[in-house]
C-alpha cells in the first residue's frame, strides 16, 4: 500500500515536471528560440519562390521589412489566450517574431525567431522573450501555468505556420499550370 502511495507521488510529481517546462526549439549558437529547415522546391526559380512567399505573407498579414531578390524578413505575430494568474476568463495577448525566408532555384529556408510575448496593456502581463524560465512580468502578473500555456501555444502555432508556408510552395510547386518544362 505504501509503495503504490509513493509509485502514484513519484508519477504526480514527473508530470508536474513535465507541465512545467514547455519544448521550444533553441539554437545553441545563440540561444535563442529558432525554427529553421531548408525546404525542396525542385524546379521552382528563386524569383517564383519570392513571388509565392510574399503573396502567403501578405495574407498572414506579416509587415515586410526587407525585400531582396533571394531574401525576405517580415515583422510577424500570432495572438493567442493563456490562463490569468486568478480568474476564469482567459487573457489574450501576442507573440511577436521575425520571419526570414531565402529563396534560391530549387529550395528555400525559413528561420523564425526573436520571440516576444505582449500581454494587455491594461493588464500589463508582458512575458518577454521566450527564451526566459520565468515571465518578466512576474509571478503576480501571470501564472507558471500561463507561461507554458503561452510557449505550447506559440510552439503549436509556428508549426501550423510553418506547414502551411511549405503547403503553399508545394501547391505551386506541383501545379500543371506553372510548369515550363512542356
Amino acid at each position: 500500500m505504501i509503495m503504490k502511495k509513493l509509485l502514484l507521488s513519484f508519477a504526480l510529481v514527473c508530470g508536474a515536471i513535465n507541465f512545467a517546462h514547455a519544448q521550444l526549439p533553441m539554437d545553441q549558437g545563440t540561444g535563442k528560440v529558432t525554427y529553421l529547415e531548408v525546404v525542396d522546391a525542385s524546379g521552382l526559380k528563386s524569383t517564383e519562390l519570392n513571388k509565392v512567399v510574399k503573396e502567403w505573407a501578405t495574407k498572414q498579414g506579416f509587415t515586410l521589412k526587407e525585400d531582396g531578390a533571394e531574401k525576405l524578413v517580415y515583422d510577424a505575430s500570432t495572438v493567442l489566450e493563456y490562463p490569468p494568474v486568478a480568474g476564469t476568463v482567459n487573457l489574450k495577448g501576442k507573440v511577436k517574431f521575425s520571419l526570414s525566408v531565402f529563396c534560391k532555384e530549387g529550395k528555400f529556408r525559413y528561420i523564425l525567431t526573436d520571440f516576444v510575448h505582449e500581454g494587455d496593456p491594461k493588464t500589463k502581463d508582458n512575458g518577454g522573450k521566450l527564451e526566459a524560465v520565468n515571465p518578466e512580468c512576474g509571478a503576480t502578473k501571470m501564472s507558471g501555468k500561463g507561461w507554458v500555456t503561452i510557449k505550447n501555444k506559440t510552439n503549436s502555432n509556428m508549426k501550423a505556420l510553418t506547414d502551411d508556408l511549405k503547403r503553399v510552395i508545394k501547391e505551386y510547386q506541383m501545379d500543371p499550370a506553372n510548369k515550363t518544362d512542356w
